[in-house]
């Protein structure tokens, strides 16, 4: 006889997922999954359980508590819980939920960047409607058997990332003072710049502007300047004949000697060894890149953050 779920009106699922033991130590992976149709009393309360959780609020509402917090999760929304904490949630009406267990050995800091970024882990519409192709993806994986472990661990990072975004449908006072700190870099990274510099150019003390910054950019104002002007160094070494010591001029370093050892550490080569790793290319490059502008070297590039001077 069938075990019945007070408050589960209908159901598709539960449906199984066997991990190898290539997955679960080195990707992603579903461990169950369903869609519910709910209604009072359904009510569960988890103290631990080796996994994490997302449900997706199809229709209606369900009520949560997490971390101390009490929210209700409506039409469009999702959230992630990690089952590894205590956590509660019940519906007090008609509801429809998507939901699946997953797991995987990196998930836990992705998971406290998420809450760090979005709060309790309730994540909002614009949240929900771009990842729900991707939650439907992994429940139809779940029920036909016919998805493979790479896919599903594609789909479950793919997710995380997403939801470790910055939302878009509101930028709050702290993230525009960042994208402003981080565009004023961007302009002036070949002057001499100091913290202070930059957090005077948004208005901010510099104590306060490096926590802000931190916090939202997951490095300090001083490192994103650093690796920006290394970034901006190796388009020079590939697309231009300049001298060592002009590059770093140009870039921001105080001197060629602090701009090699600065380069060397990141990169376990000499500015020199670089280019000429990418000088069977160099040629066609350079007139590209002269072709497209680019003696101004302000090239634009997102590949880091760096470090002012002093």
């Amino acid at each position: 006889m069938a075990i019945e779920e007070p408050g589960v009106l209908w159901r598709d699922g539960v449906y199984f997922y066997a991990a190898s033991n290539f997955a679960k130590q080195h990707l992603f992976y579903p461990m169950w999954g369903a869609t519910y149709e709910l209604d009072s009393p359904y009510r569960i309360r988890r103290d631990y359980m080796d996994a994490y959780m997302i449900q997706y609020v199809a229709r209606g509402a369900l009520h949560f508590k997490l971390r101390g917090h009490h929210f209700v999760a409506k039409e469009g929304e999702l959230v992630l819980l990690a089952c590894r904490e205590k956590n509660d949630y019940w519906s007090e009406g008609t509801a429809r939920v998507k939901w699946f267990h997953f797991n995987g050995r990196e998930v836990g800091p992705l998971l406290e960047r998420i809450y760090e970024t979005n709060g309790s882990g309730h994540m909002s519409t614009f949240f929900g409607a771009r990842v729900e192709p991707l939650i439907d993806d992994i429940l139809q994986g779940l029920k036909s058997g016919n998805c493979s472990e790479f896919q599903f661990s594609r789909d479950l990072y793919s997710i995380l990332c997403q939801l470790a975004e910055q939302s878009l449908e509101k930028e709050a006072p702290a993230e525009e003072s960042v994208r402003r700190a981080v565009a004023y870099i961007r302009r002036h990274y070949a002057e001499p710049l100091s913290v202070q510099d930059i957090a005077e150019s948004v208005s901010l003390s510099p104590y306060y502007f490096t926590r802000l910054f931190k916090r939202i950019m997951m490095t300090s104002p001083h490192l994103y300047l650093l690796n920006h002007r290394l970034a901006e160094a190796k388009k020079m070494l590939v697309y231009t004949r300049d001298k060592i010591d002009t590059i770093a001029e140009a870039t921001g370093f105080q001197s060629s000697s602090y701009f090699v050892r600065a380069f060397h550490r990141e990169m376990n080569m000499t500015p020199k060894a670089f280019r000429q790793y990418f000088s069977a290319a160099g040629t066609h490059n350079r007139y590209k890149f002269e072709q497209e502008g680019g003696s101004d070297r302000q090239v634009s590039d997102k590949s880091g953050l760096h470090e002012s001077k002093k």
